[in-house]
């Protein structure tokens, strides 16, 4: 199952990974890299094999089949203790009862280390997450942000080759979860080692990750950078879970056309066809005012309701929803397969 042997890479590499439970597989055959100073967002919703996915790198659930490789020499077999990872979990696991500080040393102190030196790592990492102030308090006094930057500093010091981040941000609250991000991305990035950040959010995934890997029944849908999967989605499941609003599917026998709201277009019913578009006829059902963009909901006989990004400006709610030929997505209406043909609908 192993190979012992060094690798040239030195970040995190998985080979045919896999978890099996009796007769339910959590992961399958997963292979990926991630290189120093790279986040690799996994993002897959509900039991696509994330968390699992993170256990078997830290060493907490055993490996069915595969290789996990760091620095270049498996870790497969290394009990946690001696993988060299530090993980984060949603809940932050800070002891209640002790300090910001005390939290920090308690691990260093377990492990030996010299007064002096505790005192020069604590510094060091507390001037790092801004937490200077914040360091006689406990965690029950601290923001949400700054619980999370406690739990982040406590995995830094100990100067893991490789950061696992299990829903770091699912506790917080929406507008808090959009002002930490640029500032975790920041912080993540500057340890210089690899990163795994687990995530059912897209807009997390999108706005801190370099790469994205999709998940879906334990398996990889579709390893790229945001714009690449959101641009050029691998098939229909990577199209429909990447996008807000989502993508419009229309049904056309064996093929479905997949349009994103932004390149759709609204007309007054009744409108020439421009040569090379297609058109819908439908009613406005509502509008979604959201303060950058208006979302128009126009349900189209037999198609259900489209999303378009537009919409203000017509008398009439009977409206003609139209869009590029070239630009449409083609998927196979029952796999859900990309079709030959499909192009990216923002360059075509």
């Amino acid at each position: 199952m192993t190979n012992s042997g060094a690798t040239g890479f030195n970040g995190l590499e998985l080979h045919g990974l896999s978890r099996r439970v009796g007769n339910h597989t959590l992961v399958d055959q997963l292979s990926l890299q991630v290189a120093p100073g790279e986040i690799l967002a996994l993002l897959g919703p509900s039991g696509c094999g994330k968390s699992s996915t993170l256990r078997l790198i830290a060493g907490l659930d055993p490996v069915s089949s595969g290789d996990i490789r760091l620095g270049g020499r498996s870790i497969t077999t290394l009990p946690p203790a001696q993988r060299q990872v530090a993980m984060v979990f949603q809940s932050y696991a800070l002891f209640p009862h002790l300090s910001v500080e005390r939290n920090l040393s308690l691990g260093m102190e377990l492990r030996g280390m010299a007064r002096a030196e505790i005192k020069r790592e604590l510094d060091q990492v507390l001037a790092l997450m801004q937490l200077q102030e914040q360091r006689q308090r406990k965690p029950a006094e601290l923001s949400g942000g700054q619980r999370q930057r406690v739990a982040l500093a406590r995995a830094l010091i100990r100067r893991p080759a490789l950061f696992l981040l299990d829903e770091p941000m699912s506790n917080l609250d929406a507008q808090l979860r959009d002002n930490l991000r640029a500032e975790l991305r920041t912080l993540l990035r500057s340890t210089g080692v690899p990163v795994v950040y687990v995530t059912h959010d897209q807009h997390e995934a999108m706005g801190l990750a370099d790469r994205i890997a999709v998940l879906r029944n334990g398996r990889l849908q579709q390893l790229g950078s945001a714009e690449t999967l959101y641009r050029d989605p691998a098939n229909r499941f990577v199209a429909t879970f990447l996008g807000s609003p989502s993508i419009n599917l229309i049904e056309r026998g064996d093929l479905q056309l997949g349009l994103r709201p932004e390149l759709l277009e609204l007309a007054n019913a009744g409108s020439p066809v421009p040569a090379g578009w297609e058109a819908l006829e439908g009613q406005l059902s509502h509008r979604e005012w959201l303060g950058d963009r208006v979302i128009s909901h126009v349900h189209c006989p037999g198609q259900g309701t489209l999303k378009v990004l537009s919409g203000e400006g017509f008398t009439s709610d009977t409206l003609q929803v139209r869009w590029p030929k070239a630009q449409a997505l083609r998927f196979h209406a029952r796999s859900g397969e990309r079709l030959p043909g499909s192009s990216d609908p923002h360059t075509a």
